[in-house]
């Protein structure tokens, strides 16, 4: 539990793999994965580039749900406790009741269906626990398969916004996604695909 606050860090059951607080000990791990080619090249933020970086990002990623702006968890390894990659809710809108989802994952962990069941289980949280009538995602136009994942797990795009984010020194056009609390039934049949 974080020392400022009395709430309670939720954990989540994803089979093989667990959704949970991230911890000090991650740091290595978050490191490693976080900053590997084939994973930062569709990150559009800054990528920490050593240990002192990672430490910041980590601290400032957890200190989210203590700050009442969403939630964000490490994806672990149930066996071992190594963070494999992270999901979560940010920007926290409460008077539009609105959040923005994002998340990533170690490449050797691509294409086995972790990152589906996490957004399974972090889209059922916003709507029951957050309470919030839309959640958003936007992924860079160069990244298919995010898109394709988001499209699978019942996400609308609504359209491209162009040069909408800067990364590596150039702006970049992203999809945008939603997920609406109408949209549930239909994201219920998907997510059974």
């Amino acid at each position: 539990m974080h020392p400022i606050s009395s709430k309670i860090f939720p954990n989540f059951d994803l089979g093989d793999f667990v959704l949970r607080e991230k911890q000090e000990s991650d740091i290595p791990d978050f490191f490693r994965y976080y900053s590997s080619p084939e994973v930062s090249k569709f990150i559009l933020c800054e990528i920490p580039q050593n240990l002192e970086e990672a430490t910041r990002e980590l601290r400032y990623w957890r200190g989210v749900f203590y700050q009442n702006d969403g939630i964000y968890f490490a994806i672990a390894d149930k066996k071992t406790n190594q963070m494999i990659g992270s999901i979560g809710l940010t920007s926290h809108n409460t008077y539009q009741s609105r959040i923005e989802l994002s998340y990533d994952l170690a490449c050797e962990y691509w294409r086995r269906g972790i990152t589906t069941r996490a957004i399974e289980v972090v889209v059922k949280y916003a709507f029951e626990t957050l309470r919030v009538n839309r959640i958003e995602a936007s992924v860079s136009c160069t990244n298919i398969p995010s898109k394709n994942l988001l499209l699978k797990s019942g996400f609308t795009l609504e359209g491209t916004l162009r040069q909408h984010r800067y990364h590596r020194g150039t702006f970049v056009d992203v999809y945008f996604f939603s997920l609406l609390r109408s949209d549930l039934k239909n994201y219920a049949q998907k997510s059974l695909r």
